[in-house]
């Protein structure tokens, strides 16, 4: 093997090191939410001096290898100076990624006016565009030994979060929905937080059967019942159609939860059969980067179906 296979493969096996920084107000916390829930570890605003030691303490206490990201700007004076030499020690330990995050004066001080902080470079009684000038000057050394810059003049949080998390695929960093299919009972009042509501209340009634009143939905034969309905067919079919093709697209869009609520009067015997029914389905299509769960809100609280 040749020394540059042999530092490129010694490189793979570091822990992956993320510092975001750039100027105030471009985006440095929305990409740091977007790590976080990409479970990285993640530190805002350590002391220039201090992050050597806190990442050496980190690394060293950790059950197995992680992922890690700073978020730092211009408010620590030892940051623009000293910053070369700490990439250069941290490239010995970690594999270094560094993101530079801009955004036009004009679009940072109207971000600034809108959110009422206070710029971190603002002199008392100065004014913001200076302050944001200043900070530009500033930190041009820091863009130009970026590993990535981006420019979010035009960028909605949203997006951001996305370049973020495209950044990091290559680690197999893939953020799944988390979707929860529920059942309840209207009687029991509406099931909230929800994202999509479908009321099956149209179906034949399991409790209006002696042999079936004090069953629930999860019973074989309160199932059957509810689709020897042909209704129940035909409204299963609809409801993975409409999500086979929604839960991709809030996965695209940035949803982390998706609740599904399926409801009948009592929430004890239909909507508990549709439930049990649509989730096996939805997960039997292996969804990229769905997740697939089943909750029962009042499957012990009510008795009408």
């Amino acid at each position: 093997m040749s020394a540059d296979k042999a530092t490129t493969s010694a490189a793979k096996d570091l822990p992956l090191l993320v510092i975001v920084t750039g100027l105030s107000g471009a985006g440095k916390s929305t990409v740091m939410n977007a790590l976080e829930d990409l479970s990285f570890h993640c530190m805002e605003n350590l002391p220039f001096d201090l992050i050597e030691a806190a990442l050496d303490h980190i690394t060293r206490n950790a059950n197995h290898p992680m992922r890690y990201a700073i978020g730092i700007d211009a408010r620590d004076p030892n940051f623009v100076q000293n910053f070369p030499a700490l990439a250069l020690n941290l490239r010995l330990k970690f594999r270094l990624d560094v993101v530079f995050l801009s955004s036009s004066d004009e679009i940072l001080a109207e971000r600034f006016s809108t959110t009422r902080r206070k710029h971190p470079l603002l002199d008392a009684g100065g004014e913001l565009i200076v302050a944001i000038r200043r900070e530009m000057a500033l930190m041009r050394p820091i863009e130009q030994m970026a590993d990535v810059a981006f420019d979010t003049s035009l960028w909605s949080p949203h997006y951001l979060a996305r370049k973020a998390e495209e950044r990091y695929a290559a680690v197999n960093l893939h953020r799944q929905l988390h979707v929860t299919v529920v059942s309840f009972g209207f009687k029991h009042g509406m099931l909230k937080p929800a994202d999509t509501i479908f009321d099956v209340r149209f179906l034949r009634n399991p409790y209006f059967d002696p042999h079936l009143k004090r069953k629930n939905g999860q019973d074989p034969a309160v199932a059957s019942y509810v689709f020897e309905d042909p209704a129940a067919h035909t409204m299963l079919a609809k409801l993975v159609d409409l999500h086979n093709f929604l839960l991709p697209a809030y996965h695209s869009e940035g949803k982390h939860y998706f609740r599904i609520g399926i409801g009948c009067t009592g929430g004890k015997h239909r909507s508990v059969a549709l439930t049990e029914r649509l989730a096996l389905e939805l997960a039997s299509l292996s969804i990229p980067n769905i997740v697939i769960s089943v909750s029962h809100r009042d499957l012990t609280v009510g008795l009408d179906g």
